[in-house]
């Protein structure tokens, strides 16, 4: 039985349903001049995108991501064709388990900006919502050929390759993670199970124990205890095991 793989995003994890038909580049869904509360001018009209992004992203990070999707869907009314826009919303979407309208959004943001390998690698894990494994590793892929240092994007293809039972192609991946950031905890969990799979015991637990080194949430922790347990005791049994044999053949 394999241990279920992390998987990330930028902003986000990940959800499933329905593909929606891939959506047109729109029109500003908003007036040149909106007002805000009570007739007065609204206090983000003279915003940038970058500062309705990070006002967004604030609201995120505080736990109202209402009122996060609310100051991108306005700064859209300004700023229609800014791609990291979409790319932010998206995420938030991928966050919220509506990968539906994830999807939609990074399908527009990369028809403005398709070489963005952070959106590439935030749309594989919509379309991997879908089971559509085949164009999220055409994602992934691409992401890594415009960015060789992405981690996410090497991250969730080794993670795909594990569900797969391709281990060799997920530990190449975990590997790369490892060595381009050695303080992100999740790659040594998912490197941990790639080497559980390959009955590589002694790794599988050395990378656990990094893990619980970097990893902070209880969540995570409390898993890989747990496998720490399971995997120490399949290791001593083996040793039993060969001693038992190699006493008995001499």
């Amino acid at each position: 039985m394999h241990t279920k793989p992390y998987f990330y995003c930028l902003l986000a994890s990940l959800s499933l349903p329905v593909l929606a038909a891939e959506p047109p580049l729109p029109t500003s869904p908003y007036p040149a001049k909106p007002s805000g509360a009570h007739g007065k001018q609204d206090p983000h009209a003279k915003l940038s995108a970058e500062k309705h992004i990070q006002v967004a992203l604030q609201h995120q990070l505080e736990g109202r991501p209402h009122e996060a999707l609310n100051t991108l869907q306005q700064a859209l009314g300004y700023y229609p064709n800014e791609a990291k826009i979409y790319g932010i919303r998206g995420s938030i979407y991928l966050a919220q388990q509506q990968p539906t309208k994830a999807l939609q959004d990074f399908i527009i943001g990369l028809k403005i900006k398709p070489d963005d390998a952070n959106m590439l690698t935030n749309r594989a894990q919509a379309y991997r919502a879908f089971g559509r494994i085949n164009e999220a590793l055409a994602d992934l892929n691409q992401a890594i050929k415009l960015d060789k240092r992405l981690v996410a994007a090497y991250f969730n293809r080794g993670a795909i390759f594990y569900s797969s039972t391709d281990f060799k192609a997920a530990l190449a991946d975990f590997d790369q993670c490892v060595a381009i950031d050695p303080h992100a905890p999740a790659p040594y969990f998912n490197r941990a199970s790639v080497h559980a799979a390959l009955d590589q015991k002694k790794l599988a637990l050395a990378d656990l124990a990094r893990f619980l080194e970097l990893e902070r949430n209880p969540k995570w922790r409390k898993t890989a205890e747990k496998l720490q347990q399971q995997w120490q005791v399949k290791k001593d049994d083996k040793k039993t095991e060969i001693k038992t044999k190699t006493e008995a053949g001499s």
